[in-house]
């Protein structure tokens, strides 16, 4: 069943049960429901229905919920743009997905006129959080009369086209069906043990395909949301507090920040049991749990698939530093470039298909472009281009992109990795590792790094020495003021490689050598 439909299954059989906890404001399962239909309404008696797309680009707040469930019940994909788009990329994606009609934060009016031109296929703005002669109110769109449930929205319908970040090219449209986030959003949710009397906090943007499985988490078991305007590691666990969340969804960075705040005495006074993160920092995993009494489960996925892995969520039975074992929707393997599996132990691409009733559920495409589809899709895997290992039991680790493994010394090195272990000393704010040419066939290990306090590069090095390899030790350090990001945060490392000034200012540093530090390669 749809979100949407299970939305108003919810609203029908419990209307006043709390649903959404926001900035001290609660919502029931009946406002939400009915704030959708209104805005299916007003869509409807504009003249949208299948075959048209709504863009939303709005903050965290429960308007986002009414925009998506509302355009999804008159038959419209929901189109979520990241709120950091600007200029080309903000006007490729609205060209791109041929949006007819777009939720707007008022704040962001000014970056939509600033394009060029207009998109051409837009039709009209909603404006939230003020108003203008060329745009429709809010206020406007939800004083409508509830509209009827399309049915579009039915489970091999699209849901949304969501766009990937584009490390490497455009973003594509990666296009989801109503049937496979709820899903996956249950599977999920019973494999971390959640039920109804769960409240599910949201911090990640609600464009993002994490924060809205977290959506589909709830809904799926009649949990509650506590949404969160956006991400402070100075605020978290206040909020979480107030709120009285049980269950959040996080990505690796965000965990690393709040472990880097300050200890107080109340860091385990909380109602948190579980945190569902990818890209966990393994050096903090453990000391994460003790110190915020809690569990992190580590998963994994992409845009295209959601989550692909999970460790259990029994800590006696888990793998840390391993991004678990297939979810029970679909196949995963490590493959070589003839698509041969691999043993235990020898590392190759990380690849997926789904199975059972996820095949008919789960057919991924990128919008518009059979090319990048079919490339996607060879020898009935989808293939990730991340690079991972598998043991014998079936637990998976994740090494790198493919295209950002480094070759030292015949050793392949995950930049994550190395980029892990920087990120954990104090002076460090941000971090990229890349391999540069030393050799015919070898690379140099590069470190750029954002500090936040002085320090020195033998300082970073040594750091390195006592918990890695001395293969993968950054020989080469650089000190910058910032790293160039797509909207959804990673790092554009093709950029970076690119870069004319890429070696200007960096300093060498003897992978096994000792030297007093700070006398060479202050930081």
């Amino acid at each position: 069943m749809a979100l949407p439909r299970i939305l108003l299954d919810l609203a029908d059989r419990d209307p006043a049960r709390p649903l959404v906890w926001f900035e001290g404001t609660t919502l029931r399962r009946e406002d939400v429901a009915t704030a959708a239909l209104r805005v299916t309404g007003w869509l409807q008696r504009a003249g949208l229905g299948p075959g048209d797309r709504a863009g939303v680009m709005l903050f965290n707040r429960p308007e986002f919920y009414a925009a998506w469930f509302g355009a999804n019940l008159a038959g419209l994909p929901m189109v979520p743009f990241n709120l950091a788009l600007r200029g080309d990329d903000l006007a490729y994606q609205l060209e791109h997905s041929k949006v007819r009609v777009l939720f707007l934060e008022a704040d962001l009016l000014p970056a939509l006129r600033a394009l060029p031109s207009p998109p051409a296929s837009l039709r009209t703005v909603v404006l939230l959080g003020g108003t203008t002669p060329s745009t429709v109110s809010w206020s406007e769109v939800v004083a409508e009369a509830p509209g009827s449930v399309s049915d579009a929205c039915d489970a091999d319908q699209v849901m949304e086209v969501i766009y990937t970040s584009g490390t490497t090219s455009r973003p594509k449209g990666v296009v989801w069906r109503h049937a496979a986030m709820p899903y996956i959003g249950r599977v999920i949710a019973r494999h971390l043990g959640l039920g109804e009397t769960d409240r599910i906090m949201t911090v990640l943007p609600l464009f993002h395909g994490n924060a809205q499985l977290s959506t589909a988490m709830a809904l799926t078991t009649g949990a509650s949301l506590l949404l969160a305007p956006k991400f402070t590691a100075s605020g978290f666990w206040d909020t979480a507090r107030r709120g009285g969340a049980t269950e959040v969804n996080l990505l690796g960075p965000v965990l690393a920040m709040l472990h880097g705040q300050p200890p107080r005495a109340d860091d385990a006074d909380h109602s948190i049991q579980t945190i569902f993160c990818a890209a966990t920092p393994v050096a903090i995993h453990e000391p994460f749990e003790q110190r915020f009494g809690l569990t992190v489960v580590e998963g994994y996925g992409l845009t295209e698939t959601g989550i692909n892995t999970m460790n259990p969520a029994d800590p006696r039975r888990r793998k840390l530093g391993s991004i678990g074992l297939a979810a029970t929707y679909n196949d995963v393997a490590i493959l070589d470039e003839r698509l041969r599996p691999l043993p235990p132990g020898q590392p190759g691409e990380i690849c997926v298909r789904p199975t059972g009733e996820m095949e008919r559920l789960w057919r991924i495409e990128y919008l518009d472009d059979p090319d990048a589809t079919a490339r996607l899709w060879q020898g009935g895997w989808l293939h990730t281009g991340d690079q991972g290992v598998a043991d014998a039991e079936g637990f998976l680790t994740f090494l790198d992109r493919i295209k950002d493994v480094i070759r030292r010394r015949g050793e392949n090195i995950s930049s994550q990795q190395v980029e892990q272990v920087l990120l954990t000393h104090p002076a460090v704010a941000d971090a990229a590792v890349l391999g540069v040419p030393a050799a015919v066939g070898e690379e140099d290990v590069l470190a750029l790094v954002v500090v936040r306090q002085p320090t020195s590069f033998e300082e970073l090095a040594a750091f390195c020495r006592q918990r890695l390899a001395a293969f993968k030790v950054p020989s080469l350090f650089k000190v910058v003021s910032a790293l160039p990001k797509t909207p959804t945060g990673r790092v554009k490392k093709g950029e970076l490689k690119a870069a004319p000034n890429l070696f200007d200012g960096v300093e060498a540093v003897a992978p096994t050598a000792t030297t007093k530090p700070g006398a060479k390669g202050a930081a």
